[in-house]
């Protein structure tokens, strides 16, 4: 494909001018953040794949030159070779400038005699020339000057073509620098965001999965002190939260129990109402005790040890029967719906107290029946917990699957039921909220993630 010259030249001049503008540009960006890695591998290779683009046309076009005026020069022997022998033939004769016409209509031609003389001159060529001189037999000699303007034409053909190319190899080196340099960064950058949503007190949220050895060490090393940062919260939450909660508890103990010794004789009934207070106060500390414990074991070391595969659908019918008395107690009825089996993998004794835990809420405050259910969604699978109480306080919505955000503390809810189910929920890589809430009731939902067991 014959392409002219100076399309060829506005194309050069085009990537040449883009390419700068943009390097330029990104490294005005840089000077306020520093270079990023993207661009350091982008500069460097770019730049040195420019220099020995640009060393690789210098050379071939410089060697071109050297063999096209080595052709022109052999050109112009050959030529002279012939115009001598014409000559030699002619010695003598009158029909010299008749027997050189042919070469003077392409070059110029001039024959000296052994004196250096000029005997013959004809023709012209406009420079630049290729210039050969040969002696003739018998004595004398032809000079001959013939024109090279059709190398210079080639080579002007030549030279932008070459320095396209070199454009082209220097376009392509930059586009794999920036693949090459987003390979690297890429990791890099997800793992700082990773390391973000961390320390802004995501403390399930999952890694990106490394690709690259340096890249896997990198991960496994901020997933480990992840692991210890949580652990550490973990047990000073634990000590702040059971510190403010035994205090209620403890408190009303040794209050009941001073008044019991005092009225133990005087007020049987008043001895055993306190005594009773006593019972239901240590039964709540036990159970505060209980959920504390294993919210803080579950929140510290999770449960990638235990998971295995279990059918969310049989837990879910085995919650509904456990709490099938206590929804009878308040004329309740449980409605279950789920499919025959939802495998998943998971520790089946926490998915199903973090069930329970739902239903009991649910029972709780339900004026009707309460609807369980389990379904699979486009991710993963979905128990939905729907109730027909009053609704969620607003007061408490945003705080309602934290520790000890509960409207039941004279009932003895211990607040922790909910944050349980929030913990069971990221412990397995999902997540736990409430879909719905208004006078007809309120609906939980507990999100599993898509890890079906094969």
């Amino acid at each position: 494909m014959n392409v002219p010259r100076d399309v060829v030249l506005l194309l050069v001049a085009v990537l040449t001018l883009f390419g700068g503008a943009a390097t330029v540009a990104r490294l005005l960006r840089a000077r306020r953040h520093g270079l990023s890695i993207r661009l350091q591998m982008f500069l460097a290779t770019a730049s040195t794949v420019a220099l020995l683009n640009a060393a690789f046309a210098a050379i071939v076009i410089d060697r071109f030159q050297a063999r096209a005026a080595l052709f022109a020069r052999r050109a112009a022997e050959d030529q002279a070779r012939a115009a001598a022998e014409v000559v030699a033939a002619s010695r003598g004769g009158q029909g010299l400038g008749r027997a050189l016409q042919g070469f003077a209509q392409a070059a110029h031609v001039r024959v000296l005699d052994a004196s250096g003389a000029m005997v013959f001159e004809a023709g012209s060529a406009p420079p630049p020339t290729a210039v050969a001189s040969v002696p003739v037999a018998g004595g004398g000699s032809v000079r001959l000057e013939l024109p090279t303007f059709g190398m210079v034409q080639v080579m002007s053909d030549v030279a932008p073509k070459v320095a396209l190319l070199a454009v082209l190899l220097a376009a392509a080196a930059a586009l794999a620098a920036t693949v090459i340099g987003r390979a690297v960064g890429r990791p890099i950058e997800r793992l700082t965001r990773a390391a973000e949503h961390v320390a802004a007190g995501e403390r399930q949220g999952a890694l990106p999965v490394p690709q690259g050895r340096e890249v896997r060490a990198l991960t496994e090393a901020l997933d480990q002190m992840r692991r210890e940062l949580e652990q550490r919260h973990a047990l000073e939450a634990f000590v702040a939260d059971l510190s403010h909660e035994l205090k209620n508890p403890i408190a009303s103990i040794r209050a009941s129990a001073e008044v019991l010794e005092e009225a133990i004789a005087a007020d049987p009934d008043a001895a055993r109402r306190f005594a009773r207070r006593i019972q239901d106060s240590g039964a709540k500390l036990s159970s505060l005790v209980a959920d504390l414990l294993a919210l803080a074991k579950l929140e510290a070391h999770g449960l990638a040890e235990r998971a295995q595969a279990v059918d969310l659908a049989e837990l879910a019918r085995a919650a509904a029967e456990a709490h099938a008395a206590q929804a009878a107690a308040r004329g309740v009825r449980v409605d279950v719906s789920a499919p025959e089996h939802a495998p998943v993998r998971g520790d089946a004794t926490w998915l199903r107290r973090a069930i329970e835990n739902l239903l009991a809420n649910a029972v709780a405050f339900s004026r009707g029946p309460v609807e369980l259910g389990v379904a699979a969604s486009p991710r993963g699978w979905e128990v939905t917990v729907k109730d027909a109480g009053p609704g969620v306080a607003e007061v408490i919505r945003p705080r309602l699957f934290e520790r000890f955000a509960t409207t039941r503390g004279a009932e003895g809810g211990t607040g922790l039921g909910l944050a349980i189910v929030r913990a069971v929920a990221e412990a397995h890589g999902g997540s736990a909220g409430l879909r719905t809430t208004g006078p007809e009731g309120s609906t939980f939902v507990l999100f599993l993630p898509e890890r079906r067991a094969g």
